[in-house]
């Protein structure tokens, strides 16, 4: 669970012992983390081990008042 809160942190990589067989810069959860914010929207996750992980992004929706005639 301790690796789970640090996934969304730059250059982070769960498994360093797959660091080489696996591409990537450990940037891409970063960037997504950081597009939701300055939508103000949050970006979650769940996993399961071995199982794999599911990745929810959370938008406010704003309601408009509309003026009957």
């Amino acid at each position: 669970a301790s690796k789970l809160n640090r996934i969304f942190e730059r250059f982070y990589r769960v498994d360093k012992s797959r660091s080489r067989s696996v591409p990537g810069t450990g940037l891409g959860l970063s960037i997504v983390k950081h597009l939701c914010e300055l939508q103000k929207a949050k970006v979650t996750v769940e996993s399961q081990i071995d199982q794999g992980s599911c990745f929810t992004i959370h938008y406010l929706k704003a309601i408009r008042a509309t003026q009957n005639d």
